[in-house]
């Protein structure tokens, strides 16, 4: 039994360091993409397009939301040895993660479209919007490979009071997924405001 805790102590440790470097990632590369548009549109050409975010950018943070949710709610019930809870709160937290991918596919092309037809535009933050919510969408691939294993376990009644650090793990990578993605689309706003703001 210590050894067990002892490990899940080691295992937390190297999930926050991991987490840490990915957060410093995300986060110096938005603030980054923010200070890139504000320079870009202090000196606008009669050619400068406006920005506008794909409507359905709200339906994929309100489906990052309810991932993160139901496995929050996963955690508290293997806790309480509620193994048929786990599994179908975990079922749900993929069928809302399949959605998700359904949902940011049209936004990723809604994206790339308008990246094509400004082209010829004096400054366009579409190309770069369109990679930064790739990059995203590609850690949530992994998010996915990681739910699908814990599925997996709940299927196998692997998670209880003692034993679910693999469930734990899953719900805090989801949970850093939505801050990553919320703070993503706080700084998009900013830049249709600074980009609004610039053309007035």
């Amino acid at each position: 039994m210590t050894l067990l805790v002892e490990e899940d102590r080691r295992a937390k440790q190297g999930v926050w360091l991991f987490l840490a470097s990915l957060g410093v990632f995300f986060f110096s590369s938005m603030i980054l993409f923010v200070v890139y548009v504000a320079m870009r549109v202090g000196h606008p050409g009669p050619d400068t397009k406006a920005f506008v975010l794909p409507q359905s950018f709200i339906v994929s943070t309100i489906l990052l939301i309810g991932v993160s949710g139901c496995l929050h709610y996963a955690v508290l019930a293997a806790k309480s040895n509620q193994s048929k809870s786990v599994l179908i709160l975990t079922s749900i937290s993929m069928a809302l993660a399949l959605a998700f991918f359904a949902i940011q596919g049209e936004a990723m092309y809604l994206l790339m479209s308008r990246a094509l037809v400004a082209q010829s535009a004096n400054f366009s933050p579409y190309p770069l919007t369109f990679l930064l919510a790739m990059v995203h969408a590609l850690h949530v691939v992994g998010g996915v490979i990681v739910l699908v294993a814990v599925i997996f376990g709940a299927i196998n009644k692997s998670y209880d009071h003692e034993r679910h650090w693999g469930l734990m793990f899953c719900a805090m990578y989801w949970h850093f997924l939505d801050v990553v993605w919320i703070f993503m689309m706080i700084c998009f706003i900013v830049a249709v405001a600074i980009i609004q703001r610039a053309q007035l």
